[in-house]
């Protein structure tokens, strides 16, 4: 035959070779070789066992059944190596694709098997666990410096006096600063007041027996005695009260809950760690049978996105197109016509 009709085919390995016989049977009783061009990559087509002599007719067909999504060319149009001619809708495959390129880059990076995704999840749980245990400690730890602090205060004179009334000190103290808060009684005008100095901050009072007032920001209280019983002007509450009977006990309480933090957080760290090394280890171990199938199920799945295509297999003119948007192409039915201008 003069014009002998060419059936070019691309679809998956796996496939191959059923279609290769389904094209033999075409190409024997029905003297057309029905199909579209392999393509190989930036969509130049090498196959060498291919030649397209000038003046060949090409007749291409999708080789699945699927609707028309697309029509790009006309008949009497010029067409390239390589342009696309026609797609039919190819969501489907596209996310395919999508999915099997994520799989094969997980496979890469060593990030596909059971055992990853175990030992990632047990570095997750190892972080929580840390970020947890110092979050914990550290309410710890301040809870007992604010117990620390908190070691029953007193007023105490500034000078040294023997015969002297204190006031009474209540409340929970709150600034987490250790110094002095220093107390100065005064009259004004006849009436008894206080002025507050030393870590926290100035304020003033009016001294009553009966009600306790703040001293200023610090969560504490005072309530002095009967003025005619005062005999002191300047008081001193240390913070914390060194002198008080619960200062050992909270201090020693205060110190082991910090080496208790050192080592809580220490394991936690630990943990960690392993976890990071044993997740790094399996990555780096990624098993070559994880990699094979992953490069088979993206060529499967650039196979099926392809077969989605038809693309010109060489320069030349668009001699017939039969298909339109919407309709449904039928597997191996001639839709496209290219008659090859190659100078082959």
């Amino acid at each position: 035959m003069k014009n002998k009709i060419k059936k070019i085919l691309e679809s998956p390995k796996i496939i191959i070779s059923v279609v290769f016989l389904v094209a033999v049977v075409i190409g024997v009783f029905a003297y057309k070789f029905v199909g579209y061009a392999p393509k190989i990559n930036n969509n130049n087509f090498e196959d060498s066992s291919i030649v397209l002599k000038d003046g060949a007719t090409i007749d291409l067909a999708f080789p699945k059944t699927g609707r028309i999504n697309a029509v790009y060319v006309k008949q009497g149009d010029v067409v390239k190596k390589g342009q696309i001619l026609a797609n039919l809708d190819f969501t489907d495959a596209q996310g395919a694709l999508e999915i099997a390129k994520a799989n094969y880059q997980k496979i890469i990076n060593g990030a596909t098997s059971a055992d990853i995704d175990l030992a990632k999840a047990a570095v997750q749980t190892a972080q929580v666990n840390l970020d947890t245990v110092i979050k914990q400690q550290d309410l710890a730890v301040k809870s007992a410096y604010r117990t620390l602090l908190n070691s029953t205060p007193e007023a105490l004179p500034t000078t040294q006096v023997s015969d002297y009334i204190a006031p009474i000190i209540t409340g929970n103290y709150i600034l987490d600063k250790e110094g002095d808060i220093n107390l100065t009684v005064y009259n004004t005008g006849g009436t008894p007041n206080f002025l507050t100095s030393g870590i926290i901050e100035n304020s003033t009072g009016i001294i009553n027996a009966n009600t306790s007032q703040p001293l200023g920001n610090s969560g504490l209280y005072i309530k002095f005695p009967q003025m005619n019983n005062m005999n002191v002007s300047n008081w001193t509450i240390s913070i914390p009260n060194k002198k008080a009977t619960n200062y050992i006990p909270n201090y020693n309480a205060y110190l082991g809950a910090e080496e208790s933090q050192k080592r809580l957080v220490e394991v936690a760290q630990v943990n960690l760690d392993q976890a990071n090394k044993a997740l790094a280890l399996k990555v780096a171990n990624a098993r070559p049978e994880d990699v094979a199938a992953a490069t088979g199920s993206l060529s499967v799945a650039q196979g099926a996105y392809d077969n989605d295509f038809i693309y010109a297999p060489a320069d030349g003119v668009v001699t017939m197109v039969n298909l339109s948007v919407g309709e449904i192409a039928t597997a191996n039915q001639r839709v496209v016509s290219v008659i090859a201008k190659n100078n082959k």
